[in-house]
This record gives C-alpha cells, structure tokens and sequence, in this order.
C-alpha cells in the first residue's frame, strides 16, 4: 500500500511539473523531444525554498548543444516571446585569449492559473570547436515582473 501510494504521489507530482510549460513552443525542449534527456543537466524546485523570491516553481536545463539546436532553440524562443514583454542582449566578450559571444533573452509571459510566469534563455559561443552552452530557465510565481526578481536575486 505504501508503494502504491509512493508512485501515485511521484506521478503526480511529475505531471504538475510537466503542465507548467504547457502551451509553450520551448515545451518540446523541456519534453525532451529537442536535446535527449541524457544530455541535459535539470534542476526543479517548489515551495519555501522559492519564497523569499516570490516564485513558486523553477524548473532550469543546461546542456551543450551545436550551432544547428541552438538556430532551432532561438526560433522557439522568439516565437514564444512574440507579443509578451521581452528583453535581450547578443554581445561579445573579449578577454585575454577567449572571444566569447552570450545571446540572452528574458520573457514576462502572460500569467496562467493565478501566476505570472518567466522565461529565460542564454546561449554562449566560444569557438567553433566547443558546442554552445546552453541554459532556459522557465519561472512561475506571485513576484510582478522580471525586473523585480532580478533584483531580488542580486540582493540575496
């Protein structure tokens, strides 16, 4: 019974973490239909660890990927973000040896269920010998906007 109740209380809480993306382009990333699962580093987080940033669910992938996945990710991106507030950067970083190329970009989506949800994508390019590396970071919670968590970020 206690097994039972264990797996039930697993698959439950894999779906409300599978829903939060729902309706999103990005979604096939999260879903695992872009980069195979066994190349990407997943971090998910709920509940008090989240408060103190008004957030109620974080969910973060990183990966390496070549400049093929990162053109398909980008189109992804940007059609999610079309017609919500967006933010972003393409630069390049010279220092010393390395030229480093970081593309970012930062999407107040609409809110769904009560929540205003966040979507945040960076790709940095350092030669054509390395795959991109990769990180999108989809956010749900009560904080208003984008601004307002980063700042809260940056004072913790």
């Amino acid at each position: 019974m206690k097994r039972l109740l264990l797996s039930l209380s697993f698959i439950i809480c894999h779906l409300s973490f599978s829903v939060a993306q729902t309706g999103l382009r990005i979604n096939d990333l999260f879903e695992g239909r872009i980069i195979p699962q066994e190349r990407i580093v997943e971090t998910r987080v709920r509940g008090r660890t989240l408060a103190k940033y008004q957030l109620t669910f974080y969910r973060s992938l990183r990966f390496s990927a070549n400049a093929e996945e990162v053109a398909h990710l980008r189109r992804l991106i940007d059609e999610d973000s079309r017609g919500h507030h967006a933010t972003g950067s393409d630069r390049a970083d010279v220092n010393g040896v390395h030229n480093m190329q970081t593309y970012t970009l930062h999407v107040q989506l609409s809110p769904q269920g009560g929540k205003n949800r966040f979507l945040c994508y960076q790709d940095v390019f350092e030669s054509k010998k390395k795959p991109r590396e990769v990180t999108v970071i989809y956010m749900e919670g009560t904080i208003s906007d984008i601004y307002k968590l980063e700042e809260l970020i940056n004072k913790k």
